[in-house]
């Protein structure tokens, strides 16, 4: 056998993912997910026990007791034409 041919016939070594061997991930995927599901647990146990308040329209609003006005009837009024 000749350099060339012994060059040919050696199985060349397998890589990492060739191997079957998974990779690790990254440490800022890993600090990444974990930030992310404590913050979806924290907002889960805030919303199951009320701490965080009652949330909705009438939150924002103030305490006067003004009529309603439907929204159609206010956005035509802020242009200056008539509904």
């Amino acid at each position: 056998m000749t350099a060339k041919e012994t060059q040919m016939t050696e199985p060349t070594p397998l890589s990492d993912a060739d191997r079957g061997t998974p990779t690790r991930m990254p440490r800022w995927v890993r600090v990444a997910a974990i930030v992310v599901g404590l913050l979806i647990l924290l907002f889960v146990v805030l919303q199951l026990t009320g701490i965080g308040g009652e949330h909705g329209p009438g939150r924002h609003m103030s305490g006067s007791t003004a009529p309603a006005v439907p929204l159609l009837a206010a956005s035509s009024s802020a242009i200056g034409t008539a509904v």
